[in-house]
């Protein structure tokens, strides 16, 4: 019982620091609840629970921003992530770890630091594309990363950021969530962690929604980045090690 105890403490914790800080610079939380979560679960459940604790932080988000959210960007990554769920949802505990996690974080880190590069010369629909790859690496791997990269480049302004990613993590992780369950695994003995994970997540998200309108523009940018940078940094250790 203590260590159930601990366990929904840590987890409900780590929930609200993440919402915070997606609220607040539209990254970061994901690998906050993936490191709090690897931590105190058992190896098969970190990732379909990884997705049930981040829907109450991205769908907050999108209630606080709705009017920020860009559908032109949102619509087709949606439309493109329930084929990329329902592959990686079969797929994802046989796939190399080891190969993903590598390959994506040098695709965030060339994303990141490279702004001459267009992500759309002549595709499109070019939110398709990053839409599939996202949802199939964070089905897979519980973080995508491809979309934060890519959408500081749009020229957005923060508010539009943070919306239209909430947005498009919310509809994927319902995907996730229900390609994970239709697939086998049993969100019943979680339950619990999951509800008040969810209620710390819209708390945290309204304390963010404070904090992100006393920060400038520039000063947003740069935690972006950083956040982006040490996400990016942490996975290709993670793929070097296993």
């Amino acid at each position: 019982m203590l260590e159930a105890d601990t366990t929904l403490y840590i987890i409900v914790a780590g929930s609200f620091l993440a919402a915070l800080c997606n609220a607040a610079f539209s990254a970061g939380g994901a690998m906050i609840v993936l490191a709090v979560t690897s931590t105190v679960l058992p190896v098969a459940a970190i990732v379909p629970i990884h997705s049930t604790l981040l829907i109450g932080s991205t769908s907050t988000r999108a209630f606080f921003f709705w009017r920020d959210i860009d559908w032109k960007i949102a619509r087709p990554f949606l439309i493109a992530s329930v084929v990329a769920v329902a592959i990686g949802s079969r797929l994802y505990v046989e796939l190399p770890e080891t190969i993903i996690a590598t390959a994506i974080s040098i695709v965030m880190l060339i994303a990141i630091w490279l702004p001459e590069i267009s992500w759309r010369p002549k595709l499109n629909h070019p939110w398709a594309i990053v839409g599939f790859i996202h949802s199939l690496f964070s089905t897979l791997f519980a973080y995508g990363a491809l979309l934060h990269a890519v959408i500081l480049h749009t020229g957005l302004r923060r508010q539009q950021i943070i919306g239209t990613m909430a947005a498009c993590l919310t509809g994927m992780g319902i995907f996730k969530i229900t390609g994970y369950a239709l697939n086998g695994f049993d969100y019943a003995p979680y339950f619990k962690i999951i509800v008040f994970s969810i209620m710390a997540a819209f708390f945290g998200t309204w304390v963010g929604k404070m904090v992100v309108d006393r920060i400038s523009e520039a000063l947003f940018r740069i935690v972006f980045r950083a956040l982006v940078t040490v996400t990016a940094i942490r996975l290709f250790y993670v793929g070097l090690v296993n």
